[in-house]
């Protein structure tokens, strides 16, 4: 079994985008926490730490793994130039259910049954729509890089005329 080196592998971690991204990321989450704290009699927040915690055992344990496993089925059973595409479709599918979960488990019409501005919108069609353009991109995108991969066949130049 061959690895694939990284794309580009003559960028240094550590250099000045991170530590940009990291100040910035960690003022974000700064900002989150205080927000959580301010509220803490609506927010509860010793709830949505075993919350989170939760969720990071449930990563570790089930979602990482079948992650990892999906990308080594997908390495073994397709050509180098439609890996991207699938990969990035599959990304984008998983994005799409989990920010469409709630509106599609109608978690919102469940707490106010008889409010019917809440999830108001067929959210099955429309997370079936998204979810097709997603994989009609990806499609699209695996065949041009198919094609592209593709060797040339050389082509005769000589002249049929003696």
């Amino acid at each position: 079994m061959s690895v694939d080196p990284p794309p580009d592998s003559s960028v240094e971690p550590g250099g000045a985008g991170f530590w940009i991204g990291a100040v910035i990321g960690i003022g974000i989450m700064v900002f989150g926490v205080m927000g959580l704290l301010d509220a803490a009699p609506a927010t509860q927040p010793h709830q949505v730490a075993f919350g989170l915690l939760g969720l990071d055992v449930l990563h570790d344990a089930l979602v990482a793994p079948l992650a990892c496993g999906v990308g080594l089925i997908l390495t073994r059973l397709l050509p180098r130039s439609v890996r991207a595409p699938v990969r990035a479709g599959l990304f984008a599918s998983a994005v799409v259910i989990v920010v469409g979960w709630a509106a599609l488990r109608s978690y919102g019409r469940a707490n106010v049954p008889d409010n019917h501005t809440v999830d108001p919108l067929n959210y099955g069609t429309a997370v079936l729509t998204v979810l097709a353009i997603v994989w009609v991109a990806a499609a699209l995108w695996a065949a041009v890089s198919w094609l592209r991969a593709r060797p040339v066949r050389a082509t005769s130049t000589q002249s049929p005329l003696p």
